[in-house]
């Protein structure tokens, strides 16, 4: 019974970084503690036995095309959601927001998988993105990490590929695989045009989100 109650209360503490409003100013800290919670509470989820864990609860859409040019395209996205404040007392469906969205796709041979953490306002907070479109020389996959404070950018990271080891596609990519290239407050040329991109896709899910929300 001591345990049973220990994993309820685990559960809880998990689901308080998905329900509370996100007023105080974001700090890199903050933003890394927030993805961690959202991370755990996802991990919690029992696909199999609900009962077990926190039961499901997300939108995913897959998208499959054959594209001109570039043969099949497949993209699946799933969007997690908090819960904002009731707008009536003892409301049973209080409204969500988007806390979470993943992106995973393919053009041709070329393989994407990004994240993108938001706020109760619907802004950004956070984005990862894993990506071989830096420049069209490239040939090594990059990651990009984009931390936000509303509008303004508290840091950009991006890590090269390390050119010693084998790629061959993202599902055998491991910790470790990636070497910093740049860390800073600012966005260089190089990445600008992949990193105005992720952010034009985070608020493309936040729309995507909000037009299933009020179907």
């Amino acid at each position: 019974m001591l345990y049973r109650k220990t994993v309820i209360v685990t559960l809880l503490l998990l689901c308080t970084g998905w329900t509370l409003t996100a007023s105080a100013q974001n700090t890199i800290e903050s933003i890394r503690k927030t993805y961690q919670s959202v991370k755990e509470g996802i991990a919690q989820m029992s696909e199999d036995f609900p009962s077990e864990g926190i039961p499901p609860e997300y939108y995913h859409l897959r998208v499959l095309q054959n594209l001109p040019g570039t043969g099949g395209h497949e993209e699946n996205i799933r969007m997690y959601y908090g819960e904002l404040e009731p707008e009536e007392e003892g409301d049973p469906y209080p409204p969500h927001f988007l806390r979470f969205a993943t992106a995973k796709y393919n053009y041709a041979a070329r393989e994407f998988y990004e994240e993108y953490l938001y706020d109760d306002k619907g802004q950004v907070m956070f984005i990862y993105a894993l990506t071989p479109d830096v420049t069209l020389s490239e040939v090594w996959p990059y990651e990009l990490r984009m931390w936000f404070d509303g509008k303004r950018l508290l840091r950009f990271n991006a890590k090269k590929f390390d050119e010693t080891l084998t790629y061959t596609d993202i599902n055998t990519l491991k910790e470790g695989s990636f070497k910093d290239e740049y860390t800073g407050k600012t966005i260089p040329e190089k990445f600008s045009e992949e990193a105005n991109r992720c952010k034009q896709s985070a608020q493309s899910k936040l729309k995507l989100f909000k037009a299933i929300e009020n179907r």
